[in-house]
């Protein structure tokens, strides 16, 4: 049987000292987490394939945690949404670090969507006032506990 922390490690997650992190999806693929203000700052450059991010959690759907707001350190937001809806994280999780390893599409912005992101407790929406926004498509997430 394999003991929590070696699945850990065999699905990548951050090795911090001190730090246990909950994972969520599937096995990182990308072994580093680049820090969220680098690719908010040019989300176009990191496009082309998958990205891990790491940042802070937000917001998360009160739901089903199907999708989640990720803050970089200075301020700047991008959506987080679980591919396919194939999982959800913890509703508990806001203010924890986590990394997120997904793919960055650019999407036009549905008001139908962000009134639906209400419903399930958004309290701001960092695609509001634009035709476009930058969406961060999950495979794989790991939120760090309490």
């Amino acid at each position: 049987m394999i003991s929590f922390v070696a699945l850990l490690i065999s699905c990548g997650t951050p090795a911090e000292p001190d730090v246990q992190w909950e994972h969520f999806g599937a096995p990182f693929a990308v072994a580093q987490a680049v820090p969220a203000a680098t690719v908010l700052a040019d989300p176009g450059a990191h496009a082309s394939g998958p990205v891990r991010v790491r940042g802070e959690l937000t917001q998360v759907c009160q739901k089903a945690g199907c999708w989640a707001v990720v803050r970089d350190d200075a301020g700047h937001d991008i959506r987080v949404t679980m591919a396919d809806h194939a999982f959800g994280i913890d509703k508990d999780t806001v203010g924890r670090a986590c990394d997120i390893e997904g793919r960055l599409i650019d999407k036009a912005v549905d008001p139908a969507r962000l009134e639906h992101y209400a419903s399930e407790g958004a309290t701001a929406h960092p695609e509001a006032g634009r035709e476009h926004a930058w969406e961060l498509v999950a495979t794989a997430v790991a939120v760090a506990e309490g």
